[in-house]
């Protein structure tokens, strides 16, 4: 994606039962460790059938962990795959109705770091990067996946399952804090509108060894998502419930061929030629005019073109105006057009 800116939570045994209660009580009400900022989470939910009123959410650990610093199978977890039965049926490895994702958020008291999951169409091919999302798209889904791990009913404090200290079954709901509202709900993205994640989930149709996440780190700089979208590493897992990471392959260095300021992975992207100097994508022009404020850009087939807006160029000022297949946009807006001065910015996306 590119972006160009024209401008600028009997009696005597009575007290040996009464301790025995309550020992009962203190192992079957563990709770799961508070969510931080930085966590990953393993959700699993089925569309019905046995275990469909029911989501499974799994603790992974911190994004700083050690855990992902290297290639290897995440052992903190428990035992998954005994949980997965118990909610889901033995063959829960083969139902395709039973759908898995990963998802994370920090940073939210500033610009919000992201994480989701996407499910290799093939499995020796990596998945399609999610598109970068400006401040309030990634503000917007990150409130939402914390609703899941902090709002009422959401995965702090609940209990944990008899298999895994950082496994929580919760109920399906039409609350926020519902994984399964979040990410099933027909109309709308995953965590919300704005996210434009079709869905962060992979199914186990054709079993453990037929799905695969790759997780997306989504950052930018606080205005529009002008970085890259980042692969953080690959999930698997296995028929016994044994969840895999895999450290993302390492890629030759992008380069500038033609030094015309835009690396030939970006020029890739608006459709530009990578050897050819004087052709990259820009804003050509910004006209104001009687009727309608004209923004020209070069455009092509099979390319989204979003139109952003600022009055002052503030830090999270930039509002998505509209959403295009070709160029130029017509500004028609009458409280847009009165302004002493406006800026306009336009983002280039391969779907």
């Amino acid at each position: 994606m590119l972006t160009m800116q024209p401008l600028i939570a009997p009696k005597s045994l009575l007290p040996a039962l009464a301790g025995f209660a309550l020992s009962i009580l203190s192992v079957s009400g563990a709770t799961v460790p508070n969510p931080v900022s930085g966590d990953l989470f393993l959700g699993f939910r089925a569309s019905g059938g046995l275990g469909g009123s029911q989501a499974y959410i799994v603790k992974l650990g911190r994004d700083t962990d050690a855990v992902f610093t290297t290639s290897g199978n995440i052992t903190s977890v428990g035992n998954v795959g005994n949980d997965l039965t118990a909610k889901y049926g033995a063959n829960w490895k083969t139902r395709d109705d039973l759908y898995w994702g990963v998802f994370g958020v920090r940073g939210l008291s500033g610009i919000p770091t992201l994480y989701a999951s996407r499910e290799r169409n093939t499995i020796s091919t990596p998945a399609t990067a999610w598109n970068p999302l400006v401040f309030s798209e990634r503000s917007s889904t990150g409130n939402r996946i914390n609703s899941v791990l902090n709002g009422l009913n959401g995965y702090r404090a609940s209990t944990a399952t008899a298999n895994s200290t950082v496994g929580t079954f919760q109920n399906n709901s039409t609350e926020g804090s519902s994984y399964n509202f979040q990410v099933a709900t027909a109309g709308t993205t995953d965590f919300g509108s704005l996210s434009q994640w079709q869905s962060i989930e992979g199914t186990f149709a054709f079993g453990t060894s037929g799905t695969a996440l790759d997780l997306f780190k989504l950052t930018g700089d606080g205005d529009v998502g002008t970085n890259p979208t980042t692969l953080f590493g690959t999930f698997t897992i296995n028929d016994s419930g044994v969840i895999r990471f895999t450290l993302p392959t390492v890629t030759p260095v992008d380069v500038d061929t033609d030094g015309d300021g835009f690396l030939d992975s970006e020029e890739a992207v608006a459709g530009t030629s990578p050897t050819n100097g004087a052709d990259f994508f820009k804003v050509q022009s910004v006209v104001f005019g009687p009727s309608e404020t004209t923004v020209s850009f070069n455009s092509i087939a099979s390319r989204t073109y979003k139109i952003y807006y600022s009055q002052d160029l503030s830090p999270g000022s930039w509002t998505l105006i509209a959403t295009q297949t070709i160029g130029p946009y017509s500004d028609t807006d009458p409280v847009r057009r009165a302004r002493p001065k406006g800026f306009y910015r336009v983002i280039v996306s391969n779907p």
